[in-house]
């Protein structure tokens, strides 16, 4: 158990690595003198999911809106989660400066569609988060997640998130 820990633990570390070396542009002014957004991902297919989220769906773009006023900077990428999920938000946070970098991980996604409402669900999980200052630490998450969203297995869920995730759908739904 301990070993799984510390080789999850070295593979978020390496995972962080990586996306610094990669966004080397990551909290830089872009063309139009604004910053890059807040939601993002190295994954072309996530990144027009994201993109067309935020145009279709009103609580997508909400969600998304949230983040932006948040000192934290959310990747989306491919990934295994396990616990039997298709995705989730990694509890590895990780303070960058004056931000604080999150994870998402989609395993799988049947349509585009059912793609974006599953990223609305885990932005809201990363909302969550964010909107605690004092978790900055994979500890501090698991501890919050732990006192706020109890559940019998080794996942958590909040009412909030299942909630945003079907309001994501329904709103795609009537586009």
């Amino acid at each position: 158990m301990a070993r799984d820990w510390r080789r999850r633990r070295s593979r978020s570390v390496i995972w962080i690595m990586a996306v610094v070396v990669l966004s080397g542009s990551a909290l830089t002014l872009d063309a139009e003198s604004r910053v890059t957004p807040r939601v993002r991902s190295t994954n072309q297919a996530i990144s027009a999911a994201i993109a067309e989220g935020a145009s279709r769906s009103a609580t997508f773009r909400s969600l998304v809106q949230t983040i932006e006023g948040t000192d934290g900077i959310v990747y989306v990428e491919p990934g295994h989660c396990g616990h039997g999920v298709p995705s989730c938000l990694s509890l590895s946070v990780v303070p960058a400066g004056d931000y604080r970098l999150l994870r998402i991980l989609i395993d799988n996604a049947r349509s585009v569609s059912s793609l974006i409402a599953t990223i609305g669900h885990e932005l809201q999980h990363a909302i969550e988060l964010l909107t605690e200052p004092a978790v900055r630490t994979m500890t501090a998450a698991y501890m919050y997640y732990l006192r706020e969203a109890p559940t019998s297995g080794a996942a958590f869920e909040t009412t909030a998130a299942i909630r945003a995730g079907a309001a994501v759908a329904t709103d795609l739904a009537r586009r």
